[in-house]
C-alpha cells in the first residue's frame, strides 16, 4: 500500500500493546510481535477512528520538535501500515479473538444481552414512555444498537449512538437494516471525548454494573450532563436505589472467594509449601465477589433487605460512606452481605437486580461481600455494615464489629 496524504487509515479493532519504561512499544498482532519507538502510542491513538494521513500528521504536529522526530514518526507510520496495524479496511463485525482481547466486540456479550428476557425489554418500555417526536437522544454504549433503534422507533428526531468497541460497526448495519440510518448517527469513541452538533434532550444507557456504580455510570452521566445534554434532559435510568441483606454463602461458593484454613492445609500437602501468609492477609477485610443470580437466590437469607444508598443520576458525583444496621430475622451462620439495586428507567418502569428477579438468562451477576469470619446469629441481633463509594466505580462493604450488637 502506498501512503499518500489523502489515504484514510484506521487502527485494527483489537491489539495487545506492551510499553517498556524506555517508551519502547511492542504490539502483538496476527501471531507476530512488532517493536516500535516512542511515536507508536500516538499513532495508535490518532488512528483510533478513520482519519487521513494528512489530518493525523496535523494533529500530531505539536508533539514533533524537530526533523528527527518527523522522520521517526513517518517511519513508524509506514511500518504500522505495512504490518496491517493501520489499514484502510479494518475488520468489522464481532471479534474472532478470545476474551479479554476481544472485549466488547465478542459475540458472547451480544447473545447474553439480547437473550435476557427482562433487562432490555424494560429499557425499551422506558424509552416508549419517555421519548417523543421532538427529542434528540444520546445513547451511551450503544453496543449492537438496540436502544438507539428503539429510540428512533419511538419517534426521536435524531439519535446519537456512542460506542468505543467494534460493535459500533454492527450497530451501524443494524440501524440501516431497520430503516433508521437517516435519524441515527453512530459515534465511534468514548463519551468523554465526544462532541455533538446539538444538545440531547434524552439520555439512554445500560452501562449499569452488577452493583450499580461499578461501571462508572454516575461519572459518565455527570460529564454528559455538563457537555452534551440540555438542562432539562431526561435520563434512562434516572436513579439507582441499592439494598443490602445478610445471607449464608454455602461452603462451595465461599471457598471460591475466600482463602480458608482448608486451602492452606491442602496446598501445603500438594505443593510442600506453607501458604499461611495468604490466609493471614486475607483475614483483614471482606472480599468482594460476583455470582450468578440463579445460584444466589438459593442461598439462605438471614435478614430482610434494607436501604443501602440512593443515587440521583441528575446530581453531581460525590464520594460517600454510611453505616447501616441490619436486623437479623433468621438464626444461622452469617458470612456474606448481598447488594442489589433498583434502577428507575421510566415513570412506571423499574429494573431490579435482586437474585429472586434473575435467572439463567439474566445479563448480570449478583454482587456481594464475603466476611472474614462466619458469625452465629439469631433473630433480633443487629449486624452493622459500612459502605463506602470511593469514586470511579470503586466501593467497599465491611462488617463493623460491635460487641453489644453481636
Amino acid at each position: 500500500m502506498t501512503l499518500t496524504p489523502d489515504v484514510t487509515l484506521r487502527r485494527v479493532p483489537e491489539l495487545l500493546v506492551e510499553v517498556e519504561s524506555s517508551h519502547r512499544v511492542r504490539v502483538h498482532h496476527d501471531r507476530r510481535i512488532w517493536e516500535f519507538g516512542p511515536h507508536a502510542l500516538s499513532l495508535l491513538d490518532v488512528f483510533y477512528e478513520p482519519v487521513t494521513v494528512a489530518e493525523a500528521l496535523q494533529r500530531l504536529r505539536p508533539r514533533l520538535k524537530g526533523r528527527r522526530a518527523v522522520d521517526e514518526l513517518l517511519t513508524t507510520l509506514t511500518t504500522m501500515a505495512g504490518a496491517g496495524l493501520l489499514t484502510p479496511d479494518p475488520a468489522e463485525g464481532h471479534s474472532e479473538l478470545m476474551f479479554p482481547i476481544g472485549g466488547y466486540g465478542q459475540t458472547y456479550l451480544d447473545v447474553t444481552m439480547l437473550e435476557d428476557p427482562v433487562r432490555k425489554p424494560l429499557f425499551l418500555k422506558a424509552i416508549d414512555e419517555v421519548v417523543g417526536p421532538d427529542d434528540v437522544v444520546l445513547d451511551l454504549g450503544t453496543g449492537c444498537g438496540v436502544l438507539a433503534v428503539a429510540a428512533a422507533r419511538a419517534g426521536a428526531r435524531h439519535v446519537y449512538a456512542v460506542e468505543p468497541a467494534r460493535t459500533g460497526d454492527i450497530a451501524a448495519r443494524v440501524v440501516e437494516r431497520n430503516g433508521f440510518a437517516d435519524r441515527v448517527t453512530i459515534v465511534r469513541g468514548w463519551s468523554s471525548t465526544t462532541e455533538l452538533p446539538e444538545k440531547a434532550t434524552v439520555l439512554t444507557t445500560d452501562i449499569i454494573g452488577n452493583d450499580g456504580l461499578d461501571m462508572v455510570i454516575w461519572e459518565n452521566l455527570q460529564d454528559a450532563r455538563r457537555r452534551l445534554l440540555s438542562d432539562d434532559a431526561r435520563l434512562i435510568p434516572g436513579s439507582l436505589r441499592a439494598r443490602i441483606y445478610l445471607a449464608h454463602m454455602p461452603a462451595g461458593f465461599r471457598s471460591r472467594h475466600r482463602i480458608l484454613p482448608a486451602h492452606i492445609m491442602r496446598w501445603q500437602s500438594r505443593y510442600g509449601i506453607d501458604f499461611a501468609p495468604m490466609l493471614e492477609g486475607n483475614l483483614s477485610r471482606s472480599a468482594g465477589f460476583y455470582e450468578r443470580p440463579e445460584h444466589v437466590r438459593d442461598w439462605e437469607p438471614l435478614s430482610e433487605p434494607v436501604p443501602l444508598f440512593t443515587v440521583d443520576l441528575h446530581q453531581d458525583v460525590r464520594h460517600f460512606e454510611n453505616e447501616v444496621s441490619v436486623p437479623v430475622t433468621r438464626a444461622g451462620l452469617c458470612n456474606t452481605a448481598l447488594v442489589y439495586f433498583e434502577a428507575q428507567l421510566g415513570p412506571t418502569t423499574v429494573l431490579s437486580t435482586a437474585p429472586w428477579d434473575g435467572g439463567e438468562k439474566s445479563h448480570w451477576y449478583c454482587a456481594g461481600w464475603a466476611f472474614p469470619e462466619e458469625l452465629k446469629v439469631a433473630p433480633g441481633d443487629m449486624i452493622t455494615l459500612s459502605y463506602r463509594y470511593e469514586g470511579d466505580g470503586r466501593a467497599r462493604v465491611e462488617l463493623v464489629q460491635k460487641e453489644e450488637e453481636l
